[in-house]
């Protein structure tokens, strides 16, 4: 009897301790999530803006314009128990590592609306990113393995996007494959519109 009481307890004690050990993580990985200098985050009211692009640059060589996102995260092992992921994960636009030339862009606002679309492809993956996770977030009792494979996967498809953006528009020359794109954008948006970063209500998957 003593020695099952032991081995009660020792098992336990190994759930209390994991449980701590992802508490800590989850408290560590939280500060993530506030921005930093430069930084912003999507917002459908608040566009991106010249001011926004801390980078001037000149070299011939380069593309008139770079814009640079970050797909953050910052969940927990206790996360399973939430109504939905949405403001575990966040979309950042990071101004310090983006640039825009203005002496060699003619239609700066044009510009500005290009690398808009890009951030919104990002907010279009942003918000797969909670979906998925909200649909596999009982496997983090088991672990984070499976947030970083679906980090990896949701990575991976934004490069895929972007650069069949820039392909299909000639890099926002061709204005009615921008024109497409837009709506296309706006479209995969609104399909996704649960996961919206301001959205804490408790979402149903229906798929």
């Amino acid at each position: 009897m003593k020695l099952d009481s032991l081995e009660v307890d020792s098992s336990f004690l190994k759930r209390v301790f994991l449980g701590i050990i992802l508490a800590i993580t989850s408290l560590n990985l939280s500060f993530g999530q506030e921005l930093q200098d430069g930084q912003k985050r999507w917002s459908s009211e608040t566009r991106l803006s010249l001011d926004d692009f801390k980078i001037k640059v000149s070299e011939a060589n380069n593309e008139v314009a770079f814009s640079q996102f970050m797909i953050t995260h910052a969940i927990g092992g206790f996360d399973f128990m939430k109504k939905n992921m949405n403001q575990k994960v966040g979309n950042i636009f990071l101004g310090n590592a983006s640039y825009i030339d203005t002496s060699r862009v003619e239609n700066i606002q044009e510009q500005l609306d290009f690398q808009q679309m890009q951030f919104d492809l990002a907010e279009i993956q942003a918000r797969n990113f909670r979906k998925r996770v909200l649909k596999n977030k009982s496997q983090l009792t088991k672990g984070f393995d499976i947030i970083n494979k679906i980090n990896n996967e949701i990575m991976s498809e934004l490069s895929e996007m972007r650069l069949t953006l820039m392909r299909d528009t000639d890099t926002g020359r061709n204005k009615q494959q921008v024109a497409e794109w837009k709506e296309k954008i706006k479209i995969d948006l609104k399909v996704l519109h649960d996961f919206r970063f301001e959205n804490k209500e408790k979402i149903k998957l229906t798929e």
